[in-house]
């Protein structure tokens, strides 16, 4: 007889989820420099950031009920820490920008910085977590997740500037699935910190990974949709970001309402006013949509705008207004 297919699904982080998923790869809660209590206190704090971004991965277990089986979380580091990791590889990456965080000297970009970077320079991203609860699921499951948890990566990060993405694996799993994604190379197995540190407690099995978009080969591969660049022509407000984002989730106009708070007049407002300020702004990209109200027409235009930043996630993404950016 086949087994039951395990149900697996993702949905976002809920302030109460964060210690269990912390806990499913305990390595890389970052807690060496500062202990544990400090630690959470700083994912706490990371959590709030534009810079962070995370995905939750739940499964319907039939000997323990519902749980979390895989956490996945990046962070958009600056460049001289991004540099300094890569020019001097050593074990503890989340550790460090953990006790950054704590010290009151956060590696994790600001908004303004991310806004910043994301107009006109380059983004380094890097993976805080990518772990599944292994004794729970079996080497399909595990494949099966990676694949969910992966295509949820993607969708969070097309539309930035990424520049590269770095990686410490903490153990042998993590190191396989890294490998089959034939993207991933290994920089360093900190060898030259074993010989200098031979008494060090850190786990040998850690390496540095990377994947840079001056390195990568391009060989049309998904995963190349994260280094494809392209300029925002609409220069959405952050409001305009939140409702489009929240509507592309497949949110209707009162649960709109009801999420951003706002009676469902004003959200209607806000979508005649987003549609009037896209249209003079460029009429060219939406040519079937004119300018007449009503209800059937205010959805064909909503179509049609959802349907354009789907298809071009950088329109949602942290950036500097052209009349900002050359001020």
């Amino acid at each position: 007889m086949q087994a039951k297919q395990l149900r697996m699904f993702l949905r976002n982080l809920r302030q109460e989820d964060l210690i269990e998923c912390l806990e499913i790869q305990p390595s890389r809660m970052g807690t060496e420099l500062v202990g544990r209590s400090e630690a959470l206190r700083a994912w706490n704090e990371l959590i709030r950031s534009r810079s962070f971004n995370c995905i939750v991965l739940e499964a319907d277990l039939v000997a323990h009920g519902r749980r979390i089986v895989g956490f996945g979380a990046s962070a958009f580091v600056s460049p001289a820490f991004a540099s300094d990791e890569l020019a001097n590889p050593r074990p503890g990456l989340n550790s460090r920008i953990i006790a950054s965080i704590v010290n009151g000297k956060p590696v994790v970009l600001s908004e303004a910085e991310l806004r910043f970077a994301n107009t006109a320079g380059d983004l380094d991203l890097v993976i805080l977590y990518g772990s599944f609860e292994n004794c729970l699921l079996s080497e399909d499951e595990r494949s099966d997740g990676f694949t969910m948890m992966g295509a949820s990566f993607l969708e969070q990060h097309l539309g930035y500037r990424i520049s590269q993405m770095i990686n410490e694996v903490v153990d042998d799993v993590e190191k396989y699935y890294n490998d089959r994604t034939h993207a991933w190379r290994e920089i360093s197995t900190y060898a030259e910190f074993w010989e200098v540190n031979p008494a060090s407690t850190w786990d040998r099995r850690r390496a540095l990974h990377l994947i840079s978009r001056n390195y990568f080969s391009r060989n049309g591969v998904m995963i190349d949709l994260l280094f494809l660049r392209r300029t925002p022509v609409l220069e959405l407000r952050d409001a305009d970001q939140q409702l489009l984002a929240a509507a592309l989730g497949g949110s209707t106009d009162e649960e709109l309402a009801c999420r951003l708070t706002q009676n469902l007049s004003t959200i209607k407002k806000r979508w005649a006013s987003l549609f009037e300020r896209t249209l003079e702004r460029r009429p060219d990209l939406f040519p079937d949509v004119s300018t007449d109200s009503g209800p059937t027409r205010g959805k064909q235009k909503r179509h049609h705008l959802l349907a354009y930043v789907r298809a071009h996630p950088e329109e949602l993404r942290p950036h500097e207004a052209a009349s900002r950016a050359k001020e």
